[in-house]
């Protein structure tokens, strides 16, 4: 600002995006009484422009203050910042000093320091609920001095009812102050916060890495909420960062707006359908640019809240194949509800649609809304394997500690001793640690679905453990009210360093399990009577329902069998079985001795299946007589 009787009032914004458009914004609420005349806007200022710099520029405007200001260290700190929990020796310290590089982005005087402590997730927090509303400005911008090397930063809010939300975004000038920015825009839903929460540079251990924090303000937001976001390809559309697939028939009437009952749903966003009246097979329908893959995630799931009870039919089409529907019916008015239908016998279909009418076949005089949310392709039962570490559909990689979040530690690795029962690539790892505080503690998963247990109650798991000992295992998280977890199932592994194959049978369990109560978690817990010393380090594989398999075979090889013949292989679309006279019926089973279809022979020399939806990789084909006996098999390559 210049031009006037006062002095001019410079300030400096540092160009945080490039190649997109970006909200920027100055505060001269400072110049209220000063006299200026003109405003100027320097590019790149002090230096000399390359030859070519083009800068787009639009909506230039004085508006009211859109930033509040929540700390700047001048005169100490006004939030109670300190190390989580005070646990100084995994948290580290924090103190108000001189800035040390007064230079570039944040020139002011006193700064916060942070210095990390012995946890790879050191943390400094505030617990202030009464400063933490996010419901008009989702968006926080930090002043960061990082250390060469650091390379991203967590700022985490945490809510009484939801957990940690957090933003994670990149350090893009260690050594050097840069402002970063966390847009909290798909958290605001949630409204009883009660701490901020930073990790500098996590999953890093680097106990004494000194960095500095600045001018924490708040605003609207200006950076994209789902930046980074890595689509889920199972989820069709949660209206908020994983919208994965458009929709083609019934976009028109399809829009996203603001969750109008987070009672059930605690979603910010969702989307709203408006039926139409006197159109009683209209749908909404999702496109996929090619056959859609059933063989796991086969669940076709969605959240809907209705103002009436009504009839829904689900459709897959598009495709090859002819359409396959299921109906369902919303059930409850004015809620939102789960709707969920079965779509497994459909894996070796070819579907490019999944279809929703809404009171499909009912004629109406009115335009009907129908609220819709959080759309995918859910994970199938699990009947056979629920974790191998080489499959993303069997992997799980978020576990959580107890008694504490610092309890135990869990890393996907390559398997260690790729010897004996266990040659697969990848394994799970695990740590039991030294200051997890009790003998008892633990370490879980939530899965996508519920174990599939049917008549068999054995789990099995292969372990690879420094010592002979006890090893608990849980099924818990039923997804039926009022059915308790099984307690701690305990056996003893009788094998040190090499890997063994354990079962845990829930029928003998302290509260044996129903299977009606659909349990969807795994808790483990290592050699439960003892605190360590040290830290001590398990290996894990393979979790499998008894009878079923998660390596690399049906478990059919100690079967004489004859050889199907089959061509070509590799295949990319039709594969023909030869010479098939003598079989009745195929199934095809992927590596993980999952059933994925079958095909009966009509009488014919030859045998015919279409696998071009199948996922590229390897498969196996059992060939049946009219008795249903096992006579024959094959693999196969898909391409």
């Amino acid at each position: 600002m210049e031009g006037g009787a006062s002095p001019g009032k410079e300030i400096s914004v540092p160009v945080t995006e490039l190649n997109q458009w970006v909200n920027y914004s100055v505060d001269f609420s400072g110049e209220a009484l000063n006299s200026h005349k003109k405003a100027g806007i320097f590019f790149n200022a002090g230096k000399l422009p390359a030859e070519g710099d083009v800068y787009y520029i639009d909506s230039i405007h004085f508006g009211e203050k859109i930033v509040t200001d929540l700390e700047n260290f001048e005169n100490g700190a006004s939030l109670p910042w300190e190390p989580l929990d005070q646990l100084t020796a995994l948290h580290g310290t924090f103190d108000v000093v001189d800035n040390p590089d007064v230079t570039g982005a944040n020139t002011s005087a006193k700064v916060g320091k942070y210095v990390k402590g012995s946890s790879t997730f050191s943390t400094v927090a505030a617990v202030a609920p009464g400063a933490i509303d996010i419901s008009l400005k989702p968006q926080y911008n930090l002043d960061v001095w990082a250390p060469v090397g650091s390379t991203s930063v967590i700022f985490q809010l945490e809510s009484v009812t939801d957990g940690n939300k957090e933003v994670e975004r990149d350090i893009k000038t260690p050594g050097a102050w840069e402002t970063i920015s966390f847009n909290f825009e798909e958290f605001q839903a949630t409204t009883d916060w009660s701490a901020i929460k930073i990790i500098f540079n996590p999953n890093v251990a680097e106990a004494g890495k000194t960095f500095y924090f600045d001018n924490l303000r708040q605003s609207e937001p200006t950076v994209d909420a789902c930046e980074n976001t890595v689509p889920i390809t199972n989820i069709i559309d949660d209206f908020e960062c994983q919208r994965n697939y458009a929709f083609g028939s019934g976009a028109d009437l399809l829009t996203v707006v603001n969750n109008p009952n987070t009672t059930g749903n605690a979603s910010t966003k969702v989307g709203l359908y408006k039926d139409q009246p006197a159109q009683p097979w209209a749908a909404l329908c999702a496109d996929f640019p090619e056959a859609i893959d059933l063989s796991v995630f086969n669940q076709l799931e969605l959240q809907v809240l209705s103002t009436a009870v009504v009839p829904v039919l689900l459709k897959l089409e598009g495709g090859t194949s002819p359409g396959a529907e299921i109906w369902t019916e919303i059930k409850k008015a004015n809620s939102w509800e789960k709707l969920s239908v079965d779509f497994s016998n459909q894996a070796l279909s070819n579907h490019k649609k999944v279809c929703i009418f809404f009171n499909g076949g009912v004629e109406t005089t009115t335009v009907d809304n129908y609220y819709i949310d959080n759309i995918k392709l859910a994970h199938a039962p699990y009947n056979s394997c629920l974790m191998n570490f080489d499959d993303a559909a069997f992997t799980s990689l978020k576990w959580s500690y107890f008694p504490a979040d610092n309890s135990g530690g869990f890393e996907l690795v390559d398997n260690p001793l790729k010897e004996g029962i266990n040659t697969s690539a990848k394994v799970g790892k695990a740590i039991e640690k030294a200051s997890g505080e009790q003998p008892w503690q633990g370490m879980f998963a939530d899965l996508e679905s519920h174990i599939d247990f049917g008549a068999n109650t054995v789990l099995k798991m292969k372990v690879l453990s420094p010592k002979v000992g006890g090893i608990t295992m849980k099924v818990e998280n039923a997804s039926v009210p009022d059915f308790a977890g099984s307690g701690d199932n305990t056996i003893t592994n009788t094998k040190a360093n090499e890997w063994e194959e354990v079962s845990f049978d829930f029928a003998n369990a302290p509260n044996p399990i129903d299977e009606a109560g659909l349990y969807r978690r795994i808790t483990l817990i290592w050699d439960i009577t003892v605190l360590p010393e040290t830290d001590v380090v398990y290996y894990f594989d393979d979790i499998v329902v008894d009878g079923g398999s998660c390596g690399q075979t049906v478990g059919f090889n100690n079967v004489k069998l004859d050889q199907l013949e089959v061509m070509p292989n590799p295949v990319s679309e039709m594969l023909t079985i030869q010479n098939a006279a003598a079989i009745s019926r195929v199934d095809i089973y992927n590596m993980f001795g999952q059933k994925l279809g079958a095909s009966w022979n009509t009488g014919e020399g030859n045998i015919y299946l279409n696998v071009s939806n199948l996922v590229n990789g390897s498969y196996f084909i059992m060939g049946y007589d009219l008795k249903g006996q096992v006579t024959a098999q094959s693999r196969f390559i898909k391409m």
